[in-house]
């Protein structure tokens, strides 16, 4: 039987989703090529990625931290790298496909989004670059509302072992986040200061 939306939680997050939008927006236009050069090095630094594994990152959107930095890196060691495909609907999990040249933008796909196209080999990440709004420090992230990630890595993590980083700016994190049945939390997040590891 699905889960009724909770009206108040709802509220709650999205107002925190506002305040979390405009520090991320100060941060990308006050410095965010040299954070997103630091917050490669942090990641690199803490979380090892072998050679042959399989990394999702991200296209940014508006101001969200940029990983192509860090993918670069992690492809040079190895990784092959995945981009997401485009959701058809709110709350459906997402389908990764190689993107191996990170530097070109990928045809925009649905809704203008750039994503790698249908033919490109799809793939199932061992590690998942994930975007968010804000987090806190259990673990708990909060998005755009369209419940795509945590559908996501729920249906990774019911077929088996995935590795979910946020990738945030230092300013994104909150001391707690309001969070549901349907909220699935990170393992790893990473900013410009440094990577924490959160206990599941």
């Amino acid at each position: 039987m699905p889960l009724i939306s909770d009206p108040d939680l709802d509220r709650r997050k999205a107002g925190l989703r506002a305040k979390l939008q405009q520090r991320r927006r100060e941060a990308k236009a006050a410095n965010g090529a040299a954070i997103a050069a630091l917050a490669a090095q942090r990641f690199l630094a803490a979380i090892p990625v072998q050679a042959g594994q399989a990394v999702a990152g991200y296209w940014p959107m508006d101001d969200e931290l940029d990983p192509r930095p860090l993918m670069q890196a992690l492809q040079q060691r190895g990784a092959i790298l995945l981009l997401p495909g485009v959701a058809m609907r709110k709350a459906q999990p997402l389908a990764f496909r190689r993107w191996d040249d990170i530097s070109a933008t990928p045809p925009a796909g649905r809704f203008g989004i750039p994503a790698p196209p249908a033919d490109a080999p799809a793939q199932t990440p061992d590690i998942l670059i994930v975007p968010l709004v804000g987090f806190d420090a259990a673990g708990h992230r909060l998005g755009m509302g369209g419940g795509f990630y945590d559908a996501t890595l729920a249906a990774l993590r019911s077929a088996g072992p995935v590795l979910a980083v946020g990738y945030a700016f230092a300013v994104q994190q909150v001391a707690e986040l309001p969070s549901g049945p349907l909220d699935e939390r990170l393992d790893w997040a990473v900013t410009e200061r440094g990577a924490l590891k959160f206990e599941r």
